[in-house]
């Protein structure tokens, strides 16, 4: 007897409230001089970003380590809602940890009496393994503390 297990696609869900407003966090995320100073999982690393920020417009973002490391992200957007949602495709470079381009969705919910903070929930979606999910959750927690950082500063 043949036994077929259907798999639901991992996924990962990580939520941070950023004392900022909205469009402020909003345009942390979209413009290439705000995304350079924090989009890195920890300190030490130097980033550089290409963005078109448009349905169907690509982005690039480098990463480089302490070490001299370079990590690199690549993909489109799908959709843009300003200042509410941000949804695109992932795809590390040359990473045979991902098969095909998993797609990011990052809500902006306004948060605080005054709406003078911001929740982000970023949702993950389409990981081939549970521990490449749980390697992009370090990923993803590390760049949400450095955000926060740069919104403090």
């Amino acid at each position: 007897m043949s036994q077929t297990e259907t798999i639901a696609p991992l996924e990962l869900i990580v939520n941070r409230t950023l004392n900022a407003p909205r469009e402020r966090v909003f345009r942390a995320w979209t413009e290439e001089a705000e995304l350079d100073r924090w989009f890195a999982p920890g300190p030490g690393r130097t980033v550089k970003s290409s963005l078109d920020v448009r349905v169907g417009g690509a982005y690039r973002i480098e990463m480089r380590a302490a070490d001299g490391h370079l990590h690199v992200a690549t993909g489109t957007y799908r959709e843009i809602r300003r200042p509410e949602r941000l949804v695109f495709t992932w795809r590390a470079e040359g990473g045979p940890e991902i098969v095909d381009d998993t797609v990011v969705m990052v809500e902006f919910f306004e948060a605080g009496d005054a709406g003078e903070k911001t929740q982000v929930t970023l949702t993950h979606q389409n990981f081939r393994s549970a521990d490449v999910r749980d390697r992009h959750e370090k990923g993803w927690t590390g760049c949400l503390e450095q955000l926060e950082r740069e919104l403090s500063a």
